[in-house]
């Protein structure tokens, strides 16, 4: 990460360090530099003395210091920033997705018993043209039998042990049909819901596939299959789809349905991230944090986690806070992490309530 200069760099003295240090770095540097003893000239001294006594005017005031170190920290948000999306793109031009297979499975193929019914209606029709006019030679009855034997026949090749589903009906719309399964979810009948899901997903709908991946994924009212979520999820993501990236960046982070790869996670994070999703602008801050798949960097930790923040996400916020707390990539600022842990808290955080007892704030030790 390239670097720039501070106040604190031309007097050689640490960020946090007390104004009796500065004062006598200072006094050490002017020594040094004196224009009637430097060895270097006249001129060069009486320009190092011009640097030395700028920063030394801006850290021995604290207002001017408290503005300094608001721009030293603008400026590593900035340049973390910057060489995330450097990262990025890298992890993106070299990035190829692990391949996921999917399992059987029977709801997936209702859409194409579907199709396939109507094919058969289709035909029905034809027959019945032919029959109209060969009604004097052909047996009406024997002709209904052997289209009702066909169609039994075929849907029980395509689904043994037929149950009864929820089929939408052909000419109801996409937004219709994600509204009555929404509808369905909420009244806690996800079996009959996920079939709409699954319906829409076939043809490609990013939302439908989302959903269905979520229904898998959560196991609410059918049976738990993350490898059918990831498969879900992975057609959502490729769309475009916010969430679904979000969730896929997870699963791979967690190992769950795929093949754990923390690679595929920061880029299916960093996708949602940068949409302004919250929850993967805190999971990249914790994997920037740790180190998982990416360079441990804490200031790129920092600048995630605080996006995340800003949008109210409460773990954000306490590990934000945290940072703030041990000096961890930013500035060390007790008060800062107060105010952090407190937002936090105040969501009912567990883990932000007892870091403000451990700080005793409620004693008002730390106001």
């Amino acid at each position: 990460m390239a670097k720039f200069k501070t106040h604190y760099d031309n007097l050689n003295v640490s960020r946090n360090a007390p104004l009796s240090v500065i004062k006598a770095a200072y006094k050490a540097l002017c020594q040094k530099y004196h224009p009637d003893k430097y060895a270097g000239g006249h001129e060069e001294a009486l320009r190092i003395m011009k640097i030395i006594n700028g920063a030394y005017a801006v850290l021995s005031d604290s207002g001017k210091r408290a503005e300094h170190d608001q721009w030293i920290d603008k400026q590593e948000r900035e340049q973390a920033s910057t060489e995330a999306h450097r990262i990025m793109e890298i992890i993106t031009k070299n990035y190829v997705p692990p391949p996921v297979t999917a399992k059987n499975n029977p709801l997936a193929d209702r859409a194409t018993i579907n199709k396939f019914w109507k094919k058969i209606c289709s035909g029905g029709n034809k027959v019945r043209l032919i029959r109209g006019q060969l009604s004097k030679k052909i047996n009406g009855f024997f002709w209904l039998t052997g289209v009702v034997g066909i169609v039994f026949t075929a849907i029980m090749l395509y689904e043994p042990g037929l149950q009864t589903t929820t089929v939408a009906p052909v000419n109801q719309d996409a937004e219709g049909i994600l509204k009555k399964a929404g509808q369905l979810v909420k009244q806690g009948r996800v079996v009959k819901a996920l079939p709409l899901y699954l319906q829409l997903a076939e043809q490609g709908n990013a939302d439908a596939q989302f959903h269905a991946g979520l229904i898998y994924a959560n196991g609410r009212g059918v049976s738990k299959d993350d490898k059918q979520a990831a498969v879900w999820l992975g057609k959502a993501a490729e769309q475009g789809h916010m969430e679904a990236q979000t969730k896929l960046g997870f699963m791979y982070a967690t190992g769950k349905g795929v093949a754990q790869n923390y690679s595929s996670a920061i880029y299916w994070c960093y996708k949602a991230a940068e949409q302004g999703d919250a929850i993967a602008q805190y999971n990249l801050g914790l994997m920037y944090a740790k180190g998982q798949g990416v360079a441990q960097d804490n200031s790129i930790a920092v600048s995630w986690y605080s996006k995340a923040a800003a949008q109210g996400d409460a773990h954000a916020q306490y590990y934000l806070g945290d940072m703030y707390a041990k000096g961890l990539g930013v500035a060390k600022d007790n008060k800062q992490a107060v105010v952090l842990y407190r937002k936090a808290a105040q969501q009912g955080l567990a883990e932000a309530i007892a870091a403000l007892k451990l700080l005793d704030v409620e004693k008002g030790e730390i106001q």
